[in-house]
């Protein structure tokens, strides 16, 4: 559990516990904890006289960002990307936010460093910039949008890398690694959508809690957000089109195939049809009584073949 203070006289401090301290002798507090126990739970409920049904949503995790208003009360879900992510999936972690006139509540269930670092940061500053607890809400959403970039702009580039190399060699690439950035990109997609809607909802100036000066903080938050689903919209178009590349890729191959096998199977035909015609029963076939018969099929077969072969490469056959 971390707190930082800023009390009635202004001055801003970081504790490690709630215990001697009052809502009303406090001009903001920013709460912040990790999971935390049902005990801890009642005593932040008791502390701040938070909704209960705000509570209990924080016990689970939500895959959908949104924001709730609850008889003054103020409750945002947002969501933070794991840089931990593997390339096979995007990992989101939930964070739970309840803001009230003077407080912020923040609860999540995972390790969120980027939350550590603005602590930090405040613990820098001996005068208090904002006692808004909704400038609080908006420094941790906008540490939040930026880390989403990088992971576009690496799911981008590998696409253009995955798509040069189908033109360049005109081969089949791996199509599992395809459909895992096709994936990706989708997850980040609905993401950044849903926290472009909360945001929305958050600067629509009809939210007591947030003041009308914020509104121009939260549209710029807004429009990274617009920019961030334009890029990812860039990478699907990206990713339709390497999936389109791999599969006229591989139906070349196969026509390619088809072809050569064709073409081979058209050079044995004279064979089979000369042994068909000499592996007739018939008594009396001329050719039978040729002495050099037998080499005489075999130089009319090569020389047929040869012919064959010279009029498929000039054909483009092979």
């Amino acid at each position: 559990m971390k707190v930082y203070i800023v009390d009635n006289s202004g001055k801003p401090k970081k504790v490690s516990s709630l215990d001697g301290i009052k809502l009303e002798d406090c001009k903001l507090i920013w709460l912040d904890v990790q999971k935390p126990s049902d005990d801890e739970r009642d005593s932040i409920h008791r502390f701040f006289n938070i909704h209960p049904l705000a509570m209990e949503v924080s016990k689970r995790t939500e895959n959908v960002p949104r924001a709730q208003e609850f008889d003054g009360q103020l409750m945002v879900i947002w969501n933070f990307l794991d840089k931990r992510t593997s390339t096979d999936e995007v990992n989101m972690f939930c964070l739970y936010m309840m803001m009230g006139a003077n407080y912020l509540v923040t609860i999540h269930l995972e390790d969120i460093p980027a939350l550590d670092a603005i602590s930090d940061r405040l613990a820098e500053d001996k005068e208090p910039q904002h006692l808004e607890p909704a400038f609080f809400l908006y420094s941790i959403m906008n540490v939040s949008v930026e880390q989403f970039f990088p992971m576009v702009e690496q799911i981008q580039d590998t696409v253009d890398t995955y798509m040069e190399n189908l033109l360049s060699s005109n081969k089949a690439g791996d199509l599992n690694a395809l459909m895992s950035l096709k994936h990706r990109n989708m997850s980040i997609r609905r993401t950044a959508y849903s926290l472009r809607d909360v945001v929305m909802r958050l600067a629509s100036r009809d939210l007591p809690l947030i003041p009308d000066e914020l509104t121009v903080y939260l549209m710029d938050v807004y429009e990274r957000l617009a920019r961030l689903t334009m890029e990812v919209e860039s990478n699907s178009d990206l990713v339709s089109s390497s999936l389109d590349i791999h599969l006229n890729a591989v139906s070349n191959r196969l026509n390619i195939t088809m072809k050569r096998l064709t073409a081979i199977a058209t050079f044995f035909m004279p064979a089979t049809f000369i042994a068909g015609v000499y592996g007739m029963n018939f008594a009396h076939i001329p050719e039978y009584k040729w002495y050099y018969g037998y080499l005489y099929f075999w130089v009319l077969l090569v020389v047929i073949t040869f012919v064959m072969v010279l009029i498929a490469k000039r054909q483009d056959w092979l």
